[in-house]
């Protein structure tokens, strides 16, 4: 049976989301996503919180979006706080040494912090590109342009959300098709190339909502 997993999720213990880990649970449940990673940037403080008091079917998966010298690089499966401002060698370095998988996040994206697609970061050990995100803009060129990329050089591609508020978690997910749902069985998945991105953009009006939420509140928990 194949999972539905938002593989990029941000927390209001990232400083641009407002999203509680109760809110993350309650979409989840609402639209049917088997789970979701938490990439909140440059923190794993609320992977923390959501591992100690998370203890239901729905599957977590910890994360980091950290911000490297040329662009955010998502690392998928860790626990382990990844300094901000390293190169992108030494970031995915330190990833797969903390037991996780190093994903491009938003590549080509014009408006984000983002690695550009070129030959050279095959060569740093990336592990997959993230080829749908919600938050891309424009949305269908960007799209074309990560799978084309990743097709090329036989790179496993996903989707995620990149959600700072709950109305937007699970308009991307990546499907894998894989028999077992745990973390790890996640993540191999991913690595084998056993994944097929969904999605699509966020509405306007949610962009301007997400946009007004957070000039209005305080992102803390």
């Amino acid at each position: 049976m194949p999972f539905k997993i938002d593989m990029h999720v941000h927390t209001c213990y990232s400083k641009d989301g407002l999203t509680t880990p109760r809110d993350l649970i309650n979409q989840l449940r609402k639209i049917g996503l088997n789970g979701a990673a938490i990439t909140d940037h440059d923190t794993i403080e609320g992977v923390e919180k959501m591992l100690k008091s998370h203890n239901d079917d729905l599957l977590i998966i910890p994360g980091i979006e950290t911000s490297t010298k040329s662009g955010h690089i998502l690392g998928i499966n860790i626990t382990t706080p990844i300094p901000k401002g390293l190169d992108i060698k030494e970031a995915i370095e330190r990833i797969h040494d903390a037991g996780g998988i190093a994903i491009a996040a938003h590549p080509q994206a014009p408006f984000k912090d983002c690695v550009k697609l070129n030959s050279k970061i095959i060569d740093l050990g990336l592990d997959a590109i993230e080829v749908v995100n919600s938050s891309f803009f424009p949305f269908l060129p960007l799209i074309y342009l990560s799978k084309k990329f990743a097709v090329r050089y036989r790179m496993p591609q996903t989707a995620g959300s990149d959600s700072h508020i709950p109305e937007t978690i699970g308009l991307a997910y990546t499907i894998i098709e894989n028999d077992e749902a745990s973390v790890d069985d996640v993540i191999e998945a991913i690595r084998k190339g056993l994944t097929i991105p969904f999605g699509k953009g966020i509405p306007l009006m949610l962009r301007i909502k997400k946009i007004w939420n957070l000039s209005a509140n305080s992102s803390t928990c």
